[in-house]
């Protein structure tokens, strides 16, 4: 199969204000999906093209060469416009064509030029006042020979205006997906002969990283305000190619590109957080990937906060019908409900924080993307206080690939999908820690992620078309919430900083914490007084990093937000007198203490622990502080330590005399004894029961009264 260009978006970065000309470009850029071969042996696509202009113009293609059908349907929608003192409008246009064959075709974007207008021209920028705008996507739809489908071109997204002072070295990731899992690969376009770029070459000041086709802007003395334009072209292999033209803007910039714009100003600070804005939590990652069903709305909360400028709005691009409303001064939550008609796609969503000082000087955030994948199946989640239902309806993909499906974690036979499901829904109903459940929070919920796939487990890549149906509940962190008495598996989360990483809270043995209670086990049954062995472990990739406890308690329930709980750590001081530490690792936390029992026909035990990572020997950071008065506020430092993140384990059950088998003297009694002795035993149970019942709780003693 020949190699295909489907795409060719533009990326204009902006480096001064500007003022463009009647209908000239910002950016563009164009993508592709193809669709099922349909009964009639026709061939169906739809190219999606989106652009920013000054002046709201629409855009059309042209066929540059092969058979590019017909059209059936276009549509044309606005998806964002304007910013902090600058005019433009971004629209998206979606055609559907029909074809007769899978032959290659490409599509030249735009459909034509006028100078005197603007029309299809860049902005005015630092290399041309006068260069047109250039997008072109090669169409493959040939078979592939490792899926036996219709090849999946690369698909990307643009954001409209991008700004950066002249003074701050930045980066830009650009967002490129392929569905075939090609490799990618990105170029700077030399020739114009192919339309593969209109002003074509590198541009000064920027420079590119052909793998992950991330931009760095680095100043020099001899950068000036403007629009800076750059092009590129983004080939995945090895069956097709995109071409993607981007421009760094200066002053203006033409053709289908997105911009970032370097301003005249310089920014007493580069560093995030400082005036840029930084992303927090519960913004998702960077390249996160997010489920979405048809017909469903999929919202998207994004905060984001400086020190010394104030955030103006969020700027954001995706697909049509993506909208943004505003809760507050630094929340926004961007929402999207795709059709029946985007089934089994993936669509990036970009946005980027902009803030402004009391100079009306802007600052932008860095370039964030997610990937939203539309799920193809008719699903149902139902979330309780105790357990996660999914419902998920058999369709001609389901039921071929039936016996293959699982839940993350299979390994408990409540976490076989066969138990409940009929002859058409998969049934799960799960524990919210069950079945390899991954739990993480942010500031005000619980987040409950499972999954029903066909990939095999530990599965990191494939090339087979895996299903993958993701659904997760979601808690705020003041509701009652049972999680049973299932042993916790490892918290995942992800910070700014930090990447991914997880927590492990487990008991032990002894105090040499080489044999862990094994999950089987649980609840674990201690005598009073026992010494309890406890370790929390953070397992991360980044180096040089350290793990502080701040803060952990019991409870009586399996409940986050219980409200009786008993202190054993607070603000990283010890506050239970039997507490021992122990000697670790700098990313683990070992500690031993007696066992106790909440007074009031409260059986089990449970620990909550409060935890933090930070660089190692930050000097500002909480791990540096230790144990701290009760009225400290420390304020997070960003970049140096993760957020607190809540962990928990157990139940401990206290073993009594009852649980235990009773041999000896009683044995020997005659049975008149036995009944009288077992009266009074009974009775002053029921009396010793009423009377303890009147205490609300309190933990036992941790010494022997004299």
């Amino acid at each position: 199969m020949s190699s295909l260009t489907p795409l060719l978006p533009c990326l204009l970065l902006m480096v001064s204000a500007a003022t463009a000309q009647n209908y000239r470009f910002y950016g563009g850029s164009v993508s592709l999906n193809s669709k099922r071969q349909k009964s009639d042996s026709t061939y169906q696509v739809e190219l999606r093209e989106k652009h920013t202009t000054v002046n709201c113009n629409q855009n059309a293609y042209v066929c540059y060469y092969g058979d590019c059908g017909s059209q059936i349907q276009t549509t044309s929608t606005l998806i964002s416009s304007n910013s902090y003192g600058l005019s433009w409008c971004q629209y998206e246009q979606v055609t559907t064509i029909k074809r007769s064959s899978d032959l290659p075709f490409a599509v030249r974007y735009p459909g034509y030029h006028d100078y005197s207008l603007g029309r299809g021209y860049w902005v005015e920028n630092i290399k041309s006042s006068q260069s047109g705008l250039e997008m072109m996507a090669h169409v493959d739809l040939g078979t592939r020979s490792d899926t036996r489908r219709s090849n999946s071109l690369p698909v990307t997204t643009i954001l409209p205006v991008l700004r950066v002072p002249r003074n701050c070295p930045r980066s830009f990731n650009t967002t490129v997906l392929d569905l075939d899992g090609d490799q990618v690969r990105c170029r700077v376009p030399t020739d114009p002969s192919t339309h593969e770029c209109g002003l074509c070459g590198e541009t000064n000041g920027f420079s590119l990283d052909e793998n992950s086709c991330a931009l760095t802007f680095s100043p020099s003395y001899s950068t000036g305000s403007g629009y800076y334009p750059l092009e590129l072209v983004v080939e995945d292999f090895p069956h097709d190619s995109i071409t993607l033209s981007y421009s760094d803007g200066s002053s203006t910039s033409k053709g289908p590109f997105s911009g970032v714009r370097l301003d005249g100003y310089s920014a007493p600070s580069c560093l995030d957080g400082d005036y840029f804005p930084i992303f927090l939590p519960p913004t998702p990652t960077n390249g996160a990937h997010l489920p979405a069903f048809a017909n469903h709305p999929l919202k998207v909360k994004v905060r984001s906060s400086a020190q010394y400028s104030t955030i103006y709005d969020l700027i954001v691009t995706g697909p049509s019908g993506i909208s943004v409303q505003r809760i507050s001064t630094e929340e926004f939550v961007i929402q999207w409900t795709p059709s029946k008609d985007e089934w089994n796609q993936i669509f990036p969503i970009c946005f980027v924080s902009e803030a402004t000082d009391r100079s009306n000087q802007v600052y932008q955030s860095e370039l964030r993307c997610v990937v939203v994948e539309v799920g193809h199946h008719e699903t149902t989640v139902t979330c309780s206080e105790t357990t996660m239902t999914v419902e998920v309806q058999k369709d001609d993909v389901i039921s071929p690939n039936e016996n293959n499906l699982r839940l993350i974690n299979f390994t408990d036979s409540s976490c076989d999908l066969a138990r409940l499901s009929n002859s058409t829904h998969l049934v799960a109903v799960i524990s919210l820690n069950a079945c390899g459940t991954i739990i993480e929070e942010d500031e005000g919920n619980i987040i409950f992620r499972n999954e029903i796939t066909s990939a095999a487990p530990n599965q990191i890549t494939s090339r087979s078309n895996d299903i993958q149906i993701a659904f997760l509940c979601v808690y705020p962190r003041r509701t009652n919430l049972t999680l049973g008495h299932i042993h916790n598996d490892p918290y995942v989360f992800t910070d700014k900083g930090f990447g991914t990483f997880t927590f492990q809270f487990e008991f032990f043995e002894s105090q040499l914490f080489l044999n862990q209670i094994n999950a089987s086990s649980y609840p674990v049954e201690v005598d009073l007084k026992q010494t309890m062995f406890m370790q929390i472990e953070a397992v991360t990739p980044i180096p040089n990093v350290e793990l502080f406890v701040e803060s952990c308690r019991a409870t009586p329930h399996n409940n986050l937000n219980s409200h009786i709980s008993y202190s054993i750590f607070e603000n990283g001081c010890v506050k239970d007198k039997t507490v021992q530490i122990y000697s670790g690792s700098h990313n683990q936390f070992r500690f031993a203490m007696e066992a106790f029992e909440f007074i009031g026909a409260y059986p089990e035990v449970y620990i909550t622990c409060s935890v933090i990572l930070c660089e190692t020997g930050a000097p500002g950071a909480r791990c540096s502080q230790g144990c701290t008065s009760s009225d400290h506020r420390h304020k997070r430092e960003a970049g140096a330590e993760t957020s607190r993140h809540s962990i928990s384990q157990g139940p401990l059950r206290m073993l009594r005399t009852a649980d235990k088998p009773t041999f000896g003297l009683i044995m020997n009694l005659g049975l008149n004894l036995i009944f009288v002795v077992g009266c009074l035993l009974v009775c002053g149970v029921v009396i010793y029961r009423s009377k303890r019942l009147q205490i609300k709780y309190q933990p036992l003693p941790t010494s022997d009264p004299d």
